[in-house]
């Protein structure tokens, strides 16, 4: 099982919100169980659904992966070889996670708000 919440992370600037979001980009903060899904698939669905060949037009929608440790870092950036290997460059920056700003709530759960929650993640409440 997953849990998503939606908000703004991988920048500086103190408490961003949707109009006023300085240097964070758009991000998902995803609870898992381990035993359940490991990171490298929670990597694998990323990559699958995301695939950055051209840089972001702007921060705001920045391809990023946050990592909360040394071992999400060392297999995050294994798994952007791995799609570079095989499709070239990815404009995808991996930072460490630093502090995650909840998004209004507004934007949380978005798509199941508006009958839009479909195939790209069921799994997600």
């Amino acid at each position: 099982m997953l849990e998503t919440r939606v908000g703004y992370a991988g920048g500086t600037t103190p408490d961003p919100t949707y109009r006023s979001m300085g240097d964070h980009s758009e991000s998902i903060q995803i609870d898992f169980d381990p035993a359940v899904i490991s990171y490298q698939d929670l990597l694998t669905e990323f990559w699958a659904s995301h695939r950055p060949t051209r840089p972001s037009r702007s921060r705001q929608y920045a391809s990023l992966v946050l990592h909360a440790d040394e071992q999400q870092r060392q297999a995050a950036e294994a798994s952007k070889r791995a799609m570079e290997s095989r499709f070239g460059t990815m404009h995808t920056d991996i930072l460490p996670l630093g502090r995650f700003h909840l998004a209004e709530e507004y934007h949380q759960k978005y798509y199941a708000k508006h009958g839009m929650l479909g195939a790209a993640c069921p799994t997600a409440r």
